[in-house]
């Protein structure tokens, strides 16, 4: 079913481009018959705009390394009409306005197409190269060379009047159509298999980043070679790619690529708040679409990206070190000289040798150009020795056990983490709204809405349902605060006043209560706030006519900001390298057993299989831990560790009265009580399981080979033992790689049961428990069913506790068995259905209240 989904969305997409060439081939061929368009230029322009994005929203929604291939294809087929919707809008608009204002200056549309299309042939030629070669998929390749060509039509259309693009457009749209039918039937026919030729390879967002930052740079390219005028009225190129970059990047965060999914996030924000400027500096004729407010914080992190990535890859290294000394021309050269083209075409070069290096290793050619990972082993000893040093002096420094991340695991979302993004719009909203020039404040707005509000309210909604209420809530009042009062500044109207004054008041509040917090939770977080709320006092010493609050904003702006990126540095250094170089520090104050333990035991990913065999690797050296299962969490050690069982007995307060059980994960760990079990209570085990259904049977030799020896008293009551397989595939991967484990509540005598994995932490404490095994929310809010099975050769069950899995299904199961074993009568189907066996009712293996609820 979820494969029928996946297909189904790039089927809608399909379909959606479908109906977009088919529209363009309606207009084109009005055109070519009578010379207007069939549709006004503004109408056009929303029409392609609407089906260009639901396009790509439908790609979005459903990610799929399944069918990468073609999602790829369609998103960046997407982007190009996207642009052209755009610029027919922009083009009325900008007409519209310049009725009534001699300063807004029109364009030929030559301006705005040009540079996009002339780009736009070069991936689609490159790519179409490709899929030919690669001998796969030539339904795309086909698509790909008929958009290749509508391209190239297009460029050669605004010198001469060239007509034919109507056969070109309805080509397009009968191979998209035929796309969709074809991705529709294969998803009903089609077994999940992966093949050869399979799309589950293929790097889709490496290959988006790679293209979009090559057409977000072709206005400079073709202002270099003297093909247009003014790289600023190609705005929407940069624009629209910046948006889309935005769009994969969060899809790629959504699928768990974490690494380059933030680094399309960051090109995102660049490209489309600079795309937005370019459009102000048509609107209102400014000298430049930069100023150093917002080049210099840009330029710090293209380069800190460019020193911290050479650790793991030379091109991405070079690729944002030579696209910060491009931000630093285009801002200083405000007439696009040879510095600039030096720097563009060096970036554009960068850009497209990773497409193709990409696309050559995806389609796993012969010649595939390297990009230089891992080169800091690569390139001398020394620095070799130098990541050694690193990765020494962090085990050193940081004693925690925690193998996976210094903070505590809050829980999963579909979503990978966003603080360091987070961190990095601060960065730049604080330097923007402190440094921006008084007569350029417009200028301000793009990247004040992309960076100061956009992603600042998704990285606090994405935080909380990562569990991180602090973080998310932090973001989200910087978000407000940003958007508020950045907007106040881009329109210029911050005039003093004693509403303003009051509405930033209210912001200094919720600071002063966030630094109270903040305490709680790191150093860094702490320094963040305080240096918040001093620069918010700074505003309202300006608001009412303080003259020192000026320079006393400057200062503290720096302050802030540099907090910031401390703390993206941080973020962003453990994203590459995998460890905490940088510390958050430790919280002021430790309140809670979780801030103060969270660092003395294993917090390990129930995600990864790496996080799993950890867990199994301290329970086989006798170490005990919580661990999810089918229903709640429970504590567990290996019954092949006496000591372990006995100890981790000893976590309940009547320890006497809470007997534990044992878990295994197949019936070969059990194979030796095969004889003494019986067929019939055999078979019906072998029915019942994997469940949350405990059986308590009959306590033999068997046991001993379970390895408990003298904590064999530990288990159960001299009489009987509950076993059973749970039916979690976590759970039964572990004791796979374990063996059998004793079992009991993840929770204290009398405390209610455990259903988060920091939940145990807070309940058991470090001395009760060496390491958790995290998956976030419990499975199921409910206990597990205990059946009595010893007398079941006489036809007789009894339940201690009636859980999750009803009497009734069980009493069915049991029926089944005992009519394949010739022993269902009426005589025993009486019995068995009249409530509890009376070995049951002697049995005080379990809480007496669900015996007394069982016989009411």
């Amino acid at each position: 079913m979820f494969r029928i989904k996946i297909m189904s969305s790039i089927a809608l997409s399909s379909i959606s481009l479908s109906i977009l060439f088919l529209l363009q081939t309606v207009n084109y061929i009005g055109l070519e018959s009578s010379g207007v368009y069939l549709f006004s230029t503004l109408t056009a322009g929303i029409v392609t705009l609407i089906f260009a994005a639901l396009s790509a929203l439908s790609v979005f929604i459903q990610p799929s390394r399944e069918t990468a291939l073609a999602s790829t294809t369609v998103f960046i087929t997407s982007i190009v009409w996207a642009s052209v919707g755009l610029s027919d809008i922009s083009n009325e608009v900008i007409q519209s306005i310049s009725e009534g204002n001699s300063s807004a200056e029109t364009f030929s549309q030559r301006e705005v197409l040009l540079p996009g299309h002339g780009t736009v042939a070069l991936l689609f030629g490159i790519f179409s190269v490709c899929l030919l070669t690669y001998n796969h998929k030539k339904d795309l390749a086909a698509f790909m060379l008929l958009s290749f060509l509508l391209s190239v039509c297009v460029i050669v259309n605004t010198w001469i009047d060239f007509k034919g693009r109507s056969l070109l457009f309805i080509s397009l749209s009968f191979t998209t159509s035929y796309i969709s039918v074809k991705i529709l039937l294969e998803s009903f026919t089609r077994n999940i298999q992966k093949t050869q030729n399979d799309d589950t390879e293929f790097d889709d967002k490496r290959t988006i980043r790679f293209a979009l930052n090559v057409l977000s740079l072709s206005p400079w390219i073709f202002r270099s070679i003297a093909l247009t005028d003014v790289a600023a009225r190609s705005f929407v190129w940069p624009l629209t790619s910046g948006l889309f970059l935005l769009v994969h990047g969060l899809s790629g965060l959504r699928r768990g690529t974490v690494t380059v999914s933030n680094y399309a996030v960051v090109d995102g924000l660049f490209w489309s708040s600079l795309g937005g400027s370019m459009f102000i500096n048509v609107l209102k004729d400014y000298t430049n679409v930069l100023f150093p407010a917002v080049s210099i914080p840009v330029l710090v992190i293209f380069l800190l990206l460019a020193l911290i990535l050479f650790y793991t890859e030379v091109l991405l290294s070079l690729q944002y070190f030579f696209l910060s000394m491009f931000v630093l021309v285009i801002t200083f050269d405000d007439k696009g000289g040879v510095s600039v083209a030096v720097f563009t075409w060096i970036c554009f070069t960068l850009h497209v040798y990773g497409y193709i290096s990409t696309l050559s290793r995806s389609f796993s050619f012969k010649i595939q150009p390297p990009v230089g990972q891992n080169a800091l082993d690569k390139i001398s000893p020394k620095c070799s020795g130098l990541k050694v040093f690193f990765e020494n002096k962090v085990e050193t420094e940081n004693s925690s056990k925690n193998v996976f991340e210094s903070d505590t695991m809050l829980g999963y979302s579909r979503y990978a983490n966003l603080e360091m993004i987070g961190y990095l719009s601060n960065f730049i909203s604080v330097l923007l709204f402190a440094w921006v020039p008084s007569d350029t404040t417009l200028l301000l707005l793009p990247w004040n809405i992309t960076f100061g509000c956009c992603i600042q309210f998704a990285v606090g909604f994405i935080g909380f349902s990562r569990g991180q209420t602090f973080e998310s809530s932090s973001f989200l009042i910087f978000a407000s605060f940003w958007s508020i009062w950045g907007s106040l500044r881009a329109l210029d109207v911050t005039d003093s006043g004693m509403s303003l004054g009051i509405g930033v008041g209210a912001f200094l509040l919720i600071g002063l209560v966030f630094i109270g917090l903040s305490i709680t939770v790191s150093k860094a977080w702490t320094g963040i706030f305080a240096c918040f709320v001093l620069f918010i006092i700074t505003i309202i010493l300006k608001l009412f006519g303080v003259s020192d609050g000026y320079i006393a904003e400057k200062i503290f702006a720096v302050l802030l900001s540099l907090a910031l990126l401390y703390t993206f540095l941080s973020y962003t250094v453990k994203l590459t390298c995998g460890r905490d170089i940088l510390p958050l520090g430790r919280p002021l104050l430790q309140i809670s057993q979780i801030s103060k333990c969270k660092d003395q035991m294993l917090w390990a990913s129930s995600r990864k299989s790496s996080g799993v065999k950890q867990i199994a690797e301290m329970l086989k050296t006798g170490g005990i831990c919580g661990i999810p299962s089918d229903v709640v969490y429970v504590l567990v050690a290996c019954c092949n560790h006496p000591k372990a069982v006995e100890r981790a007995y000893k976590t309940k307060k009547q320890a006497e009265d809470r007997p534990m059980s044992v878990w295994i994960s197949n019936f070969r760990q059990i194979e030796t009580a095969r004889q003494e079990f019986g067929p019939l209570l055999w078979d019906f085990l072998h029915e019942i399981w994997p469940s949350n259904v405990s059986a308590v049977v009959k306590r033999g030799e068997w046991v001993k080979y379970l390895g408990l020896e003298e904590s064999e008293r530990f288990v159960g009551r001299p009489d009987s033992v509950a076993i059973r397989i749970p039916d979690s595939t976590i759970t039964c991967h572990l004791i796979d790689q374990c063996g059998p484990v004793t079992v009991t509540s993840a929770n204290p005598t009398g405390e209610g049961d455990t259903t988060h994995h920091l939940q145990v932490l807070a309940k058991l404490g470090t001395e009760m428990c060496d390491g958790i095994l995290c998956d976030g929310p419990s499975m199921e809010n409910a206990i597990s069913t205990v059946v009595d099975c010893r007398e079941i050769d006489n036809g007789k069950l009894g339940f201690f506790r009636i859980g999750l899995t009803p009497k009734s299904a069980v009493l069915e199961i049991l029926d089944r068995v005992l009519e394949r074993h010739g022993k269902l009568t009426k005589q025993s189907e009486g019995i068995h259905m009249n409530g509890v066996a009376d070995s049951a009712k002697d049995n005080l293996a379990f809480e007496i209240e669900a015996v007394k609820h069982h016989k009411n």
